[in-house]
């Protein structure tokens, strides 16, 4: 090689590396064009997943902001707001969203999934007085769309948002309706059911001629009982019909969630929103969701914790099908996770192969509740983002200071080969 095209090579090398490679101490570098990066996003309110796909079409999986008060026992939470209670979740999340693709001169949400109606996946407009430009209560997703554009929502209800029952006294859901109704006549929102069995619904959108350069598959795995059979687009209900239930005994909003899979050359990615697969005593066995799914699943690189890890989540036979090299955690309250899910999650019984897991955001009660399982967690707290390199051979998992904007990197793991 001649002296000029080594020194060509060499300037090319130093002006390329800098801006790809995450250092300890320094702020994430952007993306670029062939990466796929997750963000798990920890505001301390519940769930936040934001993904740019190779090609560079953005996706946002549920924004939440909790209630003050615990529904379950009308207790106060008082859950503090990362990285502070000067701004509310949605518009943390949508600021986070907007520095990860400062690349860009416009950002925007080209898809956005709420996996189900409950307010740590979607924002609640209990005890909030923001309101947006169309009279709707900013929280949730609904802030992170006053910040940032939204081409088009998946949820698992609309047009009719009426399975298995009528959300019309749901003030989460009014309010959210209120919302798609106005981006829908003044931003050209597009809103539509997530179709299990599909692999259309979410795709590359900004540069769609680099499918083949890139293949990234996301398939719909579950919605509404409705499960995917392994093969085309059959699906088959795995809850009984409605008529044959009384109304108590319906399908509760966590089974009814939004579960998908990302497929990125050899690497996977598990999605499960708040499914369960742990039978409370007297349930019937229809309420177990995670065991027929682990049927028509294989092993994955990474999972998103099923539930945030609460005791009825991550069963033995679906871990044992999906095998994770990698766990990701998103917690928020004192009961994520559950003492008995990561025995599961560390149990070689039930799959051999190493693991690491990480956490968002791990409360003090949890950690006294964990306290023998806390020096085998890799993180417990921060943003957590998995970096899969060009093609999908490889990956990095790079935790993130969550107490400022910043966003400097306080760990890097890897790299992992992909499955």
């Amino acid at each position: 090689m001649s002296l000029i095209r080594l020194s060509i090579c060499l300037i090319l090398f130093v002006t390329w590396f800098p801006a790809q490679a995450q250092r300890l101490g320094e702020s994430l570098p952007v993306w670029h064009t062939g990466q796929l990066d997750i963000h798990h996003i920890n505001t301390g309110q519940g769930n936040a997943t934001f993904m740019v796909l190779p090609d560079g079409t953005t996706l946002l999986v549920d924004a939440g902001a909790i209630n003050s008060l615990d529904w379950r026992t009308n207790a106060p939470r008082n859950i503090p707001v990362k990285p502070n209670n000067s701004r509310q979740a949605g518009e943390w999340i949508a600021r986070y969203v907007r520095n990860a693709l400062r690349f860009q001169a416009s950002p925007v949400l080209d898809c956005a999934v709420i996996t189900h109606f409950h307010d740590d996946h979607m924002g609640t407009p209990s005890n909030v007085t923001k309101r947006g430009r169309g009279g709707y209560v900013l929280t949730g997703i609904t802030e992170v769309g006053e910040h940032i554009p939204i081409r088009k929502i998946l949820d698992r209800g609309w047009p009719d948002y009426d399975y298995p029952r009528s959300f019309g006294g749901d003030s989460m859901v009014v309010n959210y309706r209120r919302f798609l109704a106005w981006q829908t006549q003044h931003n050209g929102l597009v809103t539509e059911r997530f179709t299990a069995g599909q692999m259309n619904q979410i795709t590359f959108v900004k540069q769609p001629e680099l499918r083949s350069k890139y293949p990234v598959e996301i398939r719909n795995l579950m919605v509404n009982g409705a499960m995917w059979m392994g093969e085309g687009d059959k699906t088959r209900q795995l809850f009984p019909d409605l008529k044959t239930l009384k109304a108590a005994e319906y399908p509760n909003e966590n089974m009814c969630s939004i579960v998908f899979q990302l497929r990125y050359g050899k690497f996977t990615y598990f999605s499960g929103g708040d499914i369960q697969g742990v039978l409370q005593f007297g349930a019937p066995a229809w309420h177990d969701v995670e065991t027929p799914l682990a049927s028509i699943l294989g092993p994955v690189d990474v999972q998103l914790l099923d539930h945030h890890g609460y005791a009825d989540s991550e069963n033995g036979t679906l871990l044992a099908n999906l095998q994770p090299r990698v766990f990701i955690i998103p917690a928020w309250a004192s009961s994520h996770p559950a003492p008995e899910v990561l025995n599961r999650l560390f149990s070689k019984e039930i799959y051999s192969v190493e693991r690491d897991v990480f956490a968002t955001n791990l409360l003090p009660e949890a950690k006294a509740a964990i306290s023998d399982f806390l020096p085998r967690l890799k993180s417990q707290s921060g943003h957590v983002v998995v970096r899969v390199e060009p093609g999908g051979k490889s990956y990095r998992v790079i935790v993130l200071d969550d107490t400022s904007e910043t966003y400097t990197v306080k760990a890097i793991y890897g790299p992992y080969k992909s499955k």
